[in-house]
């Protein structure tokens, strides 16, 4: 494995296409705590849909 620079659009990509085959995301934990400050930052008033589940 190699660190790598990759722009937002390609992480959403990546982690779509692992979520849509079923596959984990757990190798990307950092990265997704990192996106989710980025999220915060920069587009925090957005709105999302989500189906929560506690």
């Amino acid at each position: 494995m190699s660190k790598k620079e990759i722009t937002l659009a390609e992480f959403a990509d990546e982690l779509k296409e692992r979520l849509e085959k079923g596959e984990t995301v757990d190798c990307c934990k950092e990265e997704l705590i990192n996106l989710a400050a980025i999220v915060k930052e920069k587009i925090g008033n957005e709105k999302i849909t989500v189906d929560w589940k506690d």
